[in-house]
C-alpha cells in the first residue's frame, strides 16, 4: 500500500471525516460501477454505494490493519451486493427483477427472456456436471452451505469443496455464456 493512502487511513480510523471524503472521492465511481453492473439500477446502485461507504466508515478502527484497501473494499463491496441480491430474491417482486434484469442485457430474440427460462437453461447447466460437482454446487448456491459444511456433508476435504464450486462455475458460465445468458448474481465466488 502507498504511504500517502496508509496515512489516510489513519486519519479516516481517528475520526477525519476529511479524510474520509477523500478515500469517498476516490472510490465513489469504482463501487457504483460495481454495484450497476450487478444490479442494472442505477438507484439500487447509488443506495449499495452508499452502503458500502456507510460500512467503511463504521468500521474505521480496522482500517490501520488492511494490507491492501482497494482489495478489501471490493471484497466488502461484492458481499454487500450479494447479501442484497440474495435479499431481493425473497421479495414479492423478484421475477420482475429478474426479468428486468436480464433484459438490460445485450441478449438476441432467440435466446431466453423469462426467468423461467433461464432457470431451465440453468438446471441444464448444472445437469452437465459431474454429480459430485452438482452435489458440492447445489449445496453451496441453493443451500447456502459453508465450504466447512459441505466437506462433511459429502465427506470431503474443504479443499476439495472449494475445488469442486470453482470448478462449477467455470462450466456453468462457459455454458450459460454459450447461450448469452450472464448469471453474475448467483454464480460470482
Amino acid at each position: 500500500m502507498y504511504a500517502a493512502e496508509y496515512s489516510i487511513l489513519l486519519r479516516v480510523a481517528s475520526g477525519d471525516q476529511k479524510a474520509f471524503r477523500m478515500l469517498f472521492d476516490q472510490y465513489w465511481d469504482g463501487m457504483y460501477a460495481n454495484a450497476l453492473h450487478f444490479t442494472k439500477s442505477p438507484e439500487l446502485a447509488q443506495d449499495l454505494a452508499q452502503e458500502i461507504f456507510t460500512k467503511v466508515w463504521l468500521m474505521r478502527d480496522k482500517l490501520p490493519e488492511i494490507e491492501r484497501f482497494d482489495a478489501w473494499l471490493y471484497r466488502v463491496a461484492k458481499n454487500m451486493i450479494l447479501d442484497e441480491m440474495r435479499r431481493l430474491q425473497q421479495s414479492p417482486d423478484y421475477a420482475e427483477f429478474m426479468d428486468a434484469y436480464f433484459l438490460a442485457g445485450d441478449q438476441d430474440a432467440h435466446q431466453p427472456t423469462t426467468t423461467k427460462d433461464i432457470e431451465k437453461q440453468l438446471h441444464a447447466a448444472i445437469a452437465q456436471l459431474p454429480a459430485q460437482m452438482q452435489t458440492a454446487f447445489r449445496l453451496s448456491r441453493f443451500e447456502g452451505l459453508t465450504h466447512e459444511q459441505i466437506a462433511q456433508k459429502m465427506n470431503i476435504s474443504k479443499v476439495t469443496s472449494q475445488n469442486y464450486i470453482a470448478r462449477s462455475l467455470v462450466a456453468i458460465k462457459k455454458y450459460m455464456a454459450e447461450l448469452g445468458i450472464f448469471l453474475l448474481m448467483m454464480l460470482k465466488h
